[in-house]
């Protein structure tokens, strides 16, 4: 047995050098890869732009029929993924959009790579890099939780499943992060009014969650480790209350 090359926490067992956690993680950011490059491409032939030009002057040049930044960018990313190929040990290669479906495919020879630690960090940096690129959406990144490497704050919007850390570098998983901060706050209570309460979840994760509504969830048992103190205040699970009200804005 052996460590995995990207963790480093857990034990490997002949022939995977990827733990089962960090394979899945692998799968995670070949999917992702698969669903950016095409709006890559889209935005490469200039089919659309992610933001309207206004009030500015006409260029005295015809703009290239292509985006020459962005089909860099494909280039890059498909020349990252063909190396990662070479170093597994694949016997062809092809052109991003079969590559990817093929290595999702055979995702078991990849992660069995004397260096799919180092592979699974490029294709995380992959993703990391071009998100920004092809997002049309506007961004509100709030905190998530703390970076597993070194502690740092890390935020993200929704949606978002990969961030890197602004202090030591680390790709974090959003998604696990934000699993892990649920389950650690199961252990903490907040006491506030409803009307505390409703204005904490707009200010600390955007929420807009009326003082009805949360008096409502007392009121028809949805908060159900909800206790009274006094004075109008209750002392809230915030596991619960940041449970509901997901499930509320969805």
């Amino acid at each position: 047995m052996s460590q995995c090359q990207y963790c480093g926490e857990t034990e490997t067992r002949e022939p995977w050098t990827l733990c089962q956690a960090c394979r899945a993680r692998y799968a995670k950011g070949l999917d992702r890869l698969r669903r950016i490059l095409p709006l890559l491409d889209q935005i490469t032939r200039r089919e659309y732009r992610l933001a309207e030009r206004a009030g500015r002057a006409a260029k005295a040049d015809a703009p290239t029929p292509l985006d020459l930044h962005a089909q860099d960018l494909i280039d890059e990313t498909e020349n990252m993924l063909q190396d990662v190929c070479v170093t597994a040990g694949f016997t062809w290669l092809d052109r991003w959009p079969r590559l990817i479906r093929r290595m999702i495919v055979r995702l078991d020879l990849l992660c069995r790579s004397a260096d799919a630690g180092r592979s699974l960090h490029r294709v995380e940096h992959a993703v990391e890099r071009l998100t920004p690129v092809v997002d049309r959406r506007p961004r509100t990144r709030r905190i998530i939780g703390p970076c597993p490497a070194c502690g740092t704050e890390i935020t993200a919007a929704s949606g978002e499943s990969l961030r890197r850390c602004p202090e030591c570098g680390s790709i974090v998983d959003a998604d696990a992060l934000r699993s892990q901060t649920a389950e650690t706050a199961d252990r903490y209570h907040l006491t506030r009014t409803p009307a505390g309460l409703s204005e904490w979840l707009r200010e600390e994760y955007g929420y807009r969650i009326s003082r009805k509504q949360v008096s409502n969830w007392v009121n028809r048992g949805k908060l159900p480790s909800t206790t009274p103190v006094g004075d109008g205040y209750y002392e809230f699970s915030i596991r619960e209350v940041l449970a509901m009200a997901m499930a509320s804005r969805r």
